[in-house]
Parts: structure tokens; sequence; C-alpha cells
């Protein structure tokens, strides 16, 4: 097997952590809901893709939650409910810190423009990497195989010498259907 040439990290629960049922019960706090409620208007509809596909940008989904679940904050309340519940993985930070000392390395994540930019202005690890493919930009999601395609043309590398590191079973199977040398995340110890 060559050696690694390039290594992607997933943001989400790879290098920042979040717990979904948390952000739930904040966001159903915020529009007086149930968190089901909440739960079916991001996740059973086709919401959280399209937000993740960069189709729902900040202020249109500013909008729609205030039309179609009554949120009565400002902007700047919203964006603080939609992006501030990560936590930095100090184990996982101090991995893709020491990787990018030695081979290139960068970002591969389903994201929304509005996380990335609270993670740009928040986190160290958005600049110690050489580039970023994140779905909001390229409208593909992963585990859409054109996405790894579009890395692996990015780091100019074949896909027997890229490493893939993320936490979703789907994304490491179409990763490693292409070829790459696909991790699992289960812990920072276990990497």
């Amino acid at each position: 097997m060559p050696s690694a040439r390039a290594v992607f990290f997933d943001i989400g629960n790879v290098l920042l952590r979040f717990d979904a049922r948390r952000i739930l019960r904040r966001f159903a706090r915020a529009v007086r809901r149930r968190p089901a409620e909440v739960a079916d208007y991001l996740w059973n509809s086709d919401i959280g893709e399209r937000i993740e596909r960069g189709e729902v940008g900040g202020p249109r989904l500013y909008g729609m939650f205030q039309e179609e679940l009554g949120y009565q904050g400002s902007y700047a309340q919203f964006r603080i409910l939609w992006c501030d519940h990560f936590t930095l993985d100090r184990g996982s930070h101090a991995i893709l810190k020491r990787t990018a000392a030695r081979v290139p390395t960068y970002l591969l994540s389903n994201t929304n423009v509005l996380h990335i930019d609270f993670i740009r202005e928040r986190y160290a690890f958005p600049r110690l990497v050489r580039g970023s493919i994140l779905s909001h930009e390229l409208g593909l999601r992963k585990p859409d195989p054109a996405i790894y395609r579009a890395a692996l043309r990015l780091s100019g590398t074949k896909p027997e010498e890229t490493v893939f590191v993320d936490d979703l079973k789907p994304n490491v199977e179409a990763a490693r259907a292409l070829g790459m040398i696909a991790i699992r995340f289960h812990g920072a110890a276990d990497l």
C-alpha cells in the first residue's frame, strides 16, 4: 500500500463534538415547540440537505425559522442559536495538528455557511489545513461519490494514497468504494 500523501478530516463529531438532542431542545425552546416538531422540520424533510448543499443560506434560513417555526429573535441571536453548540475535540485536534505538520491535510465536511463562518472565527484548525471541500460550496453532500472526487482533485492524489476520517459509516463506505483509505472515527484514542 502506498504511503498517505493527503489526509482529509470531517468536522462534525470528529474535530468538533455536538449533541443533536441538546441542539433540538435549544431550538425547541427558542420557538416554543416540542423537540420532535423541530426534528421533523429539520430532518424529516429536505431542509437539512438543502442547507448543507448551499441552497438555503443564513438570512433565508433565519426567515424560514421565523415564518415556519415562529422564531422571534434577531438574526444575531439566531446565528448564535444555530452555531454555538460545538466543543473542540482536543484529541482529534492534536492529531490533525501533528498530521498537518507532516502531510498535506484538508477538511471534507457536510456543513453550511453559518457554521463554517462561526468555526473559522472560533477555532484554529481551519488555518492549519491546506484547503477544504465543503458541501455548501459545491452543492454536493457526502456520501455522494462526486464530493470525494472533488477532494482528490484538490489534493492531487490517488484514492489509495488518500486518507479520509469521518464518524459516519455511509460516508466512510462511500470513500472506501472509491479506493480511499477511509477510517471511521470512534474517538481520538482509537484514531
